[in-house]
């Protein structure tokens, strides 16, 4: 069954509330910084990877705003439930009799801060890709939305998004005590999940079975891209937060040093995340063109628009 992706809900300007447009009524696109948007059609690996970057180019200042108020309170509060750490002494180091290089206990996380920095960033993830979903579906028929709308868009979709975090995780641990390689079918059926929340705006049970239908033609192809998306995100931490981090470890997160070990991890989220984020919206669009054809539904309904 193919769920109609209707116009998102973009305010009228006069205030009034925004009229209920048919499935894909499309408009005349208003003009967008950034690269034009490549027109649907099935996509090569190599396009759909760098979906993440032609969305990211195309409205900088929504996406990051959009990834800042996800990331931001994640790493504030993971830097500051880890603060007082000592920094690295060379003193120490040098002081040391055998030849190994031993930190000690210096950037130990505690299970707090732990459990904010490994949950929160995957959860920002989530609300990012889902909101991107319906960004660049606005786009696709001719709306443009701002960054209020897309946040209040994510409080809406919050539940759903929380639900299918949850149970999809859950889903991974269980098969994770079985095989490695289970686990990893599992984080690929379900790999669209937060798009199609963002996009069609389903429940989360919804959602995965959607996602599962929507994957299982191309499932090789989608694991290729999960597994690619996230040597990308390795690259770009390394790339982008080495010389910081190395930084933030010789002073510690003693007094104020927290604050800057929060500023590292947020300025190398703010790229990774709408990053990956955006590779999985492309990688929806390319499922939903491939499996329905949703590139010549659009094409048809822009050749003969609905009567009014």
């Amino acid at each position: 069954m193919v769920v109609d992706w209707a116009a998102p809900d973009a305010a009228a300007p006069d205030g009034a509330p925004p009229p209920v447009p048919a499935p894909w009524a499309v408009t005349t696109p208003p003009p967008t910084p950034g690269p034009e948007l490549p027109r649907l059609a099935p996509r090569t690996v190599p396009d759909i990877l760098d979906g993440g970057f032609v969305i990211l180019k195309r409205a900088p200042a929504t996406v990051i705003g959009l990834t800042a108020a996800f990331v931001i309170p994640v790493q504030a509060l993971g830097a500051w439930l880890n603060r007082g750490t000592e920094g690295i002494s060379f003193d120490d180091v040098l002081s040391q009799s055998d030849t190994s290089f031993q930190v000690g206990d210096t950037g130990a996380t505690n299970g707090a801060a732990g459990l904010v920095l490994q949950v929160g960033p995957m959860i920002a993830l989530v609300f990012v890709a889902a909101a991107l979903a319906r960004l660049v579906s606005a786009w696709y028929v001719g709306h443009d939305l701002t960054l209020r709308e897309l946040l209040r868009g994510s409080v809406k979709r919050a539940w759903p998004l929380l639900v299918a975090f949850t149970l999809v995780h859950l889903a991974e641990g269980v098969a994770l005590l079985g095989v490695i390689v289970l686990s990893l079918a599992v984080m690929t059926w379900f790999l669209v999940t937060a798009p199609v929340i963002g996009a069609e705006g389903i429940g989360p049970l919804a959602a995965m079975r959607r996602s599962a239908r929507l994957v299982s033609r191309r499932f090789w192809v989608v694991l290729g891209v999960a597994l690619l998306s996230i040597l990308v995100e390795l690259l770009f931490e390394l790339a982008i937060g080495l010389v910081p981090s190395m930084i933030a470890l010789l002073l510690g997160t003693d007094g104020v040093g927290w604050v800057l070990s929060a500023a590292v991890s947020i300025l190398t989220q703010l790229i990774t995340v709408p990053v990956v984020a955006g590779i999985t919206v492309s990688l929806y669009l390319d499922l939903r063109v491939r499996t329905e054809g949703l590139d010549l539904e659009l094409d048809a309904i822009e050749a003969f628009p609905p009567a009014t």
